[in-house]
């Protein structure tokens, strides 16, 4: 048999191997069922986590993936994600309201309402999902019934396509109506109550759900359970995807880009910097943030390191904290429309902070470079003064000495000097040192 032979043959047993075991693994995951956890606030990089398990169920071909929710509410665009993923899913999907006191509240009730199959524990509660403003306040006129009849439309088209109360979910949104779990199953809101995750499944073995390749029975009673909650990645982007730590991140990014420019030798500063305005840039862009506040914080930061470098007497300063003021304020335009439990805007506090804390930083600053500025300077043959050298020739009264690395025309102060003895510089006289003799095994200052 030929080298070629042995090596299709070895090449064909490796890929029947890895095709064997990718099937045995796939008979091993229809065993499964992944468990996610959708827990506070719903922003951008919840539904990025929630398309994430269930891509990885649809993938593994689990027998369903179950989401464990306790939140407030969120953002209507990610909210729309989720429920629209949720709604597509070609793996069954279940939703869970607890542990006992957790509750899906506003953003949480539409997704409670995209499972297949939905329960409650004891002692939670689901609803009052009326669309608010981006700062919690009520929004007014056409803006409100324009975001209102939009939230009503989703929340009916998912309520009629997992066959729940839809009338109910209607008032949810228009009237805010919160109802508690055995409120939710008498009005068919949901389809059970479940003390814990086990009795969860055990009470959705055996129903059916249709799915786009078409109806499945669900056998959730014995599978194997696995639990994904965030990754610490995920969770570190959850926190900061708000808008007061994305704007402190961005200041406090500031700060330490001006440090590094202001002491370039330093490194630690510049590279928290950089990585903090980065990290709040991305929270920005993933609120959707406005772009004219964007560029107007940016601005402040060239403005800021302008002031290291053009004496503007504080003019730029002023400028830079202006500019992250006014940036601040319109990043996120009042009156967005979102849902109770988030708010898209920056509280003044924070703002005022901000502009104080600048304000203080470049003060405290500028302060500092002004009373370097008023230190006596020490430059060209001033420094001089207190050297030691040798004498190259007698000085008596003059002659020359070696100071510094150069030859200089001395005078003596105090009695004439030897060839070869110590000298010491005691003041400057244009071009001419005034020495005296050193004493005895004095060190030599020579450049």
């Amino acid at each position: 048999m030929s080298v070629r032979h042995v090596i299709r043959a070895f090449s064909a047993l490796c890929v029947a191997l890895g095709l064997a075991g990718a099937a045995s693994a796939q008979v091993a995951d229809t065993d499964h069922i992944l468990v996610g956890r959708i827990e506070g606030v719903i922003n951008p990089v919840t539904a990025r986590y929630v398309d994430r398990i269930v891509s990885d169920g649809e993938e593994r071909r689990v027998r369903a993936v179950v989401f464990v929710i306790d939140t407030p509410g969120g953002t209507l665009e990610a909210t729309s994600r989720i429920t629209r993923r949720m709604l597509n899913a070609n793996v069954p999907v279940i939703t869970y309201v607890a542990p006992a006191g957790a509750r899906a509240a506003s953003a949480g009730t539409f997704i409670t309402l995209a499972g297949h199959v939905a329960g409650m524990a004891p002692s939670t509660n689901i609803g009052a999902a009326h669309p608010v403003g981006s700062g919690g306040e009520n929004i007014e006129s056409d803006l409100r019934a324009k975001a209102e009849n939009d939230a009503v439309a989703q929340i009916r088209n998912i309520a009629t396509a997992r066959g729940r109360n839809a009338d109910w979910a209607e008032d949810a949104v228009r009237k805010s109506v919160s109802i508690t779990a055995d409120e939710a199953v008498s009005l068919k809101v949901v389809d059970t109550i479940a003390t814990d995750l086990a009795d969860l499944l055990r009470k959705a073995d055996g129903r059916q759900v249709t799915l786009s390749r078409g109806p499945v029975k669900l056998a959730t009673a014995s599978a194997a359970v696995e639990d994904h909650p965030f990754s610490p990645l995920e969770r570190f982007l959850h926190l900061i995807t708000d808008p007061s730590i994305a704007i402190l991140l961005f200041t406090l990014g500031t700060y330490g880009l001006i440090f590094e420019l202001s002491n370039p030798s330093l490194i630690f500063p510049g590279v928290v910097g950089v990585i903090a305005i980065l990290l709040a840039l991305f929270a920005f862009g993933t609120l959707d943030a406005n772009a004219a506040g964007i560029a107007l914080l940016m601005f402040a930061v060239l403005l800021f390191v302008a002031e290291i470098w053009v004496p503007s007497h504080g003019i730029l300063t002023a400028g830079g904290v202006a500019a992250m003021v006014i940036g601040a304020i319109i990043l996120f335009p009042p009156g967005r429309p979102t849902l109770p439990g988030i708010q898209l805007t920056i509280p003044p506090l924070t703002i005022a902070a901000i502009a104080g804390g600048s304000a203080l930083f470049f003060v405290l600053l500028a302060r500092a470079s002004y009373g370097f500025l008023r230190l006596p300077t020490a430059t060209g043959s001033s420094l001089l003064v207190g050297s030691v050298g040798v004498a190259k020739s007698d000085v008596d009264p003059a002659g020359i000495v070696h100071v510094a690395g150069e030859d200089w025309t001395a005078t003596s102060e105090a009695g004439p000097i030897r060839q070869g003895e110590p000298v010491s510089v005691s003041k400057v006289d244009g071009i001419r040192l005034v020495v005296t003799r050193a004493g005895a095994g004095a060190p030599e200052r020579e450049a």
